[in-house]
């Protein structure tokens, strides 16, 4: 059977539970039905991705039974109809003939009844203890009435509800009603772009009648809700109708399995304590002889959709309580709590609560977690304790994919409630040649639980359990619509809004600030980390607790979620509603390197299938096996992406290889990670605590071991696989939002940096593993410049940039190869010079960061080192392209206008034209009115004065020219007077600062420079270098890093020697 058989027969899994009657007779057809076959082909055909018929399929019998029931007129209400509620009564007769069809099933099944038994022992199942359930909807969400725009209804209360004997039919009605309005929802969802496709279409060609624009949207709705328009819109689109009919059956099929469920599990879940009747509980003891009372409402899609339409169902009874139904295998669940128990009677670690849960084998039930409040700040300090030991043990489990809507604050503990990606295989990073990003693949990180940021053009957003949940903008534009309940509505693309959740402790109403407590959280995982190690005994071999989860059934994540979700929305345009061919190619876009290759190649094919059915697609394996089979559940094969061993083997191997050196490794992680999170402004120079020095120079030998110091640091901190070395770094994105990632290659926060300070003290010291390491750290260059090579319309983005494009790493290749003679380095510099000058053909950036004044600079450096007359060539362009430009509104060396100033200053000396020194004037002298307007900025290089001062201090021209030089003067004077900063960095820190007041265009700023100097060896010496990162966490790079410290103590100690990094200027080799 082909593939796409499989996809037209239907590829997901039907209900075995639930065997619901026979729908009921349909009406008659009229005798001019738009079923008609055409031309001899079936209306349906198209709707096949085969393209042949084997026999009315189930979706289209369904839809002929839906329209069939259609009303003959439509009466539409006339009221605003915000988002997408405008639709329903369009998509109506689909969901009432749903709605019937599950009324059959639940009078066959009777879950409403509140007269279970619920005493008595568990005879069948599986229970263990914890302290609520999972897959709440999120704190703050709202409803959007019948049909909605794309929000998610509240639970609502249901204490006040029915009684505990309340009416079998006044329950079932509650529950119907709940399944219409999210089925309404659904389809309106599905249908959208086609019918404001029909609206306008209607619109233009004079077909609706009304005054006003909500008129004419309500009449078209009333024309196209009838039989005789909705039949008409189904055949134009069979793919449409495919679509809507298989959302209402499958969701038909997900309701009537959990109400067969829950009909025959009634006796159990009293017993099982799944109510929640610990104390403390906010629904009190629920699981007694009393009974939780009639079902009275249902909250479908608390998580994705998998398996023909089931998710995770929150349950509503008569008697206030609240049960989560999940309809997968809970047996992983029901072992980690038991993991849990054990965990937390160990000395040192904390308890952990977890959900009580009653496995049923293919499904389960689980209490509902109620958010609550911190009472005390010692509660929060707690949370956040305990949040580092639970990280300690989901690490262990090579946990993954734990994002915000999987841990519920309840008090001072996290809860965790879904854990169904435990003994996850390895992805993508897992292989690659970059031994940084394997690092990070398997290390904390890979859990979820630590921040992780999705960046956009203008925002971020946090999507992990500890720095998520927070109200805020996504930072991807998503389809919406504009003028809804109009006939002038259209799709807009617009960031979407994200509810606040519950991840996040709360105390006096107010949301906990995570990066307050990376300490509580690093001594939590401490805790927890030394803990599994003193006990990993109990944990491994044939009888240990590890054992108990080999057969269960975990899940496998081969992509973001969110392509499955924007793919499935996406491929409801309109012109892939006609024929299913056309869709399919769209959705085929999973076997091209546009959405990014899966983590696990080969799973393509099952992953098209399941999105035909509306379902993200679903994987999973077994710990004790390396099987992988697919939500259809057919096995895929060849196993690919599984590296023979399985998931028990791995984590075993972990939890062997445990150690203290790991542990200090891992919290270094978590700490960097926690930077995400800080409210402290990315991007300041401020006044720091440290006291002044006294004002004796200190000793260049003092210098140079304070530097090999941070040299010993960099390369300890560095992680080597085969003949590569890098490193994890902070990457600063935006100038506002800080992301943990292996080093890139620019010369700012990339490996080229490090490799920039390790040649300059292998040069002064001749000690070989500097040399090595930075060597090592540039083996991917060739393979990148490769790779850009022939690419010339693309290296726009990356700019030619000093510091963020290929400028910057041109001359780190020449002061590498330079400073450690070696000639397979300096063989890379006329790659990347050619490179660079192709994307300063291309790009659209000016500053000396990440634009054409950088690239001019880099390659004038580059030109003075080597003679390459490519090099001035493309000097030429980029100046060029400078003086033709506007000035930017800002000052500043980095991306303002003193960084253009200065690069066409030192152009101008180097042999260019008058015109370029009359611009570099220009630039500078705006330079100084936008920093003396914005002291704010403080004395950063970056975009404060100090950068403005060394532009003009290392412009010969600018020296001679009175205003500017009396501005460097004052400037300089007042930089000297300034109190110790609050970092060591050379962006916005103490070593930037230093190469003003070192400069020889200072004289007067001598003294100042001498108290400095001993100041950043007395904090070099005292407490380590002070990165420019919030909280002063190390970070490897150049410009905010460690690198940049060191090459700042060997600036301060051989300033004749070592070149300015700042400046781009060339070292001078041994």
């Amino acid at each position: 059977m082909t593939e796409k058989d499989l996809i037209d027969r239907g590829t997901s899994r039907r209900p075995a539970a639930a065997s619901p009657a026979a729908p009921p007779a349909r009406p008659s057809l009229p005798a001019l039905s738009p079923f008609a076959d055409r031309a001899g082909a079936p209306w349906w055909l198209p709707g096949l991705v085969g393209g042949r018929s084997s026999g009315e399929p189930a979706w289209a019998a369904f839809t002929r039974e839906a329209v069939a029931a259609a009303p003959r007129d439509v009466v539409v209400a006339a009221r605003p109809y915000p988002g997408l509620s405008g639709f329903g009564p369009i998509v109506a007769p689909f969901v009432e003939a749903a709605a019937e069809r599950l009324r059959a099933a639940f009078t066959a099944s009777g879950p409403m009844r509140a007269d279970a038994v619920t005493g008595g022992p568990v005879t069948t199942g599986s229970v263990t203890a914890g302290v609520s359930a999972g897959g709440a909807p999120a704190h703050g969400a709202s409803s959007d009435g019948a049909a909605g725009d794309g929000g998610r209804a509240t639970p609502g209360a249901a204490r006040g509800g029915l009684p505990a004997t309340g009416s079998a039919v006044d329950a079932s009605s509650l529950v119907l009603a709940d399944f219409r309005r999210q089925l309404t929802r659904r389809l309106s969802r599905i249908a959208a772009r086609t019918l404001v496709t029909e609206l306008h279409g209607a619109r233009q060609q004079g077909r609706l009648s009304g005054e006003g624009p909500e008129e004419r949207f309500r009449d078209f709705v009333r024309l196209t809700a009838r039989r005789d328009g909705l039949g008409p819109l189904v055949t134009a689109y069979p793919v449409l109708a495919r679509l809507l009919a298989t959302t209402c059956l499958n969701t038909k099929d997900a309701f009537a399995e959990m109400a067969a469920r829950l009909a025959a599990d009634r006796h159990l879940l009293g017993p099982a304590g799944v109510f929640g009747d610990r104390d403390g509980s906010p629904d009190g003891a629920l699981g007694t002889d009393a009974g939780p009372g009639a079902l009275i409402g249902v909250e479908a899609g608390a998580g994705d959709s998998h398996r023909g339409g089931r998710s995770v169902m929150l349950l509503r009874f008569a008697g206030g309580g609240r049960l989560v139904y999940k309809p997968r295998p809970l047996a992983a669940h029901r072992h980690f709590n038991t993991v849990a128990d054990w965990f937390g009677s160990l000395d040192g670690a904390p308890d952990l609560r977890v959900p009580r849960v009653l496995d049923r084998g293919e499904y389960g039930w689980a209490e509902f977690v109620e958010e609550r409040p911190c009472a005390t700040a010692a509660e929060t300090r707690r949370f956040y304790w305990r949040q580092g030991a639970l990280l300690a043990l989901l690490h262990a489990l090579d946990g993954t994919d734990l994002h915000h809507e999987n841990l519920i604050a309840c008090g001072p503990h996290p809860v965790l409630v879904d854990v169904e990606t435990l003994f996850h295989p390895p992805l993508g990073p897992a292989r690659s040649s970059d031994p940084a990003a394997r690092a990070l693949h398997d290390s904390v990180h890979r859990v979820g639980l630590l921040p992780q940021l999705l960046v956009g053009d203008t925002t971020a957003l946090d999507m992990s359990a500890i720095g998520g949940g927070r109200a805020a903008s996504s930072p991807v534009a998503t389809a919406d619509w504009a003028d809804a309940g109009t006939d002038r509505m259209r799709l807009v693309r617009r960031a979407g809004r994200f509810a606040e959740s519950a991840n996040r402790p709360r105390r006096g109403g107010v949301a906990a600030d995570p990066s307050a407590y990376t300490d509580a959280l690093c001594g939590g995982f401490s805790a927890g980390y030394t803990a599994i190690g003193e006990h990993r005994d109990e944990l491994l071999g044939a009888d240990g607790l590890l054992s108990l989860f080999a057969r269960d059934e975990v899940r496998v994540v081969p992509r973001p979620t969110w392509t499955y979700t924007t793919l499935l929305d996406e491929s409801t345009h309109p012109d892939l509603m006609r024929d299913a061919a056309e869709r399919h190619q769209v959705l085929s876009l999973l076997r091209t390197p546009l959405l990014g290759a899966p983590a696990l190649p080969g799973v393509e094919d099952e992953e098209i299938a399941e999105l035909w059915s509306g379902d993200v697609p679903v994987f999973a394996t077994r710990p004790g096996g390396t099987e992988l089979w697919s939500g259809t559940g057919r096995t895929v094969s060849p196993p690919a992406g599984f590296d023979g061993s399985s998931g028990l083997a791995r984590v075993e191997a972990k939890v062997r290889a445990m150690d203290t050196v790991d542990r200090q490794d891992q919290e270094r992680i978590i700490r960097a990670a926690m930077v995400s999170t800080s409210p402290e402004p990315a991007h300041r120079a401020g006044a720091g605590s440290r006291k002044r020095s006294a004002e004796r120079a200190p000793e260049p030998e003092q210098l140079l071991s304070a530097a090999r110091s941070v040299g010993d640091q960099l390369v300890s901190l560095a992680y080597r696989h085969g003949s590569r070395t890098n490193w994890i770094g902070l990457e600063l994105l935006g100038e506002r939002y800080w992301r943990l990632t292996p080093m890139a290659a620019d010369l700012a926060a990339g490996y080229t940096g490090p490799a920039l300070f390790l040649a300059q003290l292998a040069a002064l010291t001749g000690v070989s593993r500097y040399a090595e390491t930075a060597r090592e750290a540039l083996d991917p260059v060739p393979g990148l410049l490769d790779a850009l090579h022939g690419r010339d319309d693309e290296l726009g983005p990356l700019g030619s940039g000093a510091f963020a494009g290929l400028g910057g790493i041109a001359y780190a290749l020449t002061e590498v190869g330079t400073l450690l003679g070696d000639r397979e380095v300096l063989d890379l510099v006329g790659p990347a010079v050619r490179l660079c000058c192709a994307a300063s053909a291309a790009e659209s950036g000016y500053g000396v960061r990440g634009g054409a004044a950088g690239g001019l600079a880099s390659m004038l450096a580059v030109h003075r080192a080597t003679g390459r007359p490519e090099a001035w060539r493309g000097a030429v362009r980029c100046a060029d392209r400078l003086v033709a430009a506007p000035l930017p509104g800002t000052g500043g060396f980095a991306e303002g206008a003193a960084g253009i100033g200065w690069a066409l200053l030192r152009f101008a000396g180097a042999g260019g034209e008058a015109r370029f020194r009359a611009a570099g004037l220009r630039a500078l002298r705006r330079a100084t009115v936008s920093a003396t307007a914005e002291p704010v900025r403080g004395p950063a290089w970056c975009d404060g004065a100090a950068g403005v001062a060394l532009a003009i201090a290392d412009s010969p021209p600018a020296l001679t020219d009175p205003a500017l030089s009396g501005w460097l003067a004052d400037h300089a004077h007042a930089s000297a007077d300034l109190d110790p900063l609050a970092d060591d960095s050379l962006c916005h820190g103490e070593s930037g600062l230093l190469e003003l007041l070192g400069h020889r265009a200072a004289p007067t700023a001598r003294s100042a420079w001498m108290r400095r100097a001993g100041a950043l060896l007395a904090s070099a010496d005292r407490t380590g270098p002070q990165c420019g990162t919030p909280g002063r966490v190390p970070h490897p790079g150049l410009l905010t890093g460690l690198s940049g410290i060191g090459h700042g103590l060997l600036r301060a100690g051989f300033p004749e020697r070592i070149g300015s990094a700042l400046l781009l200027r060339p070292s001078r080799a041994p």
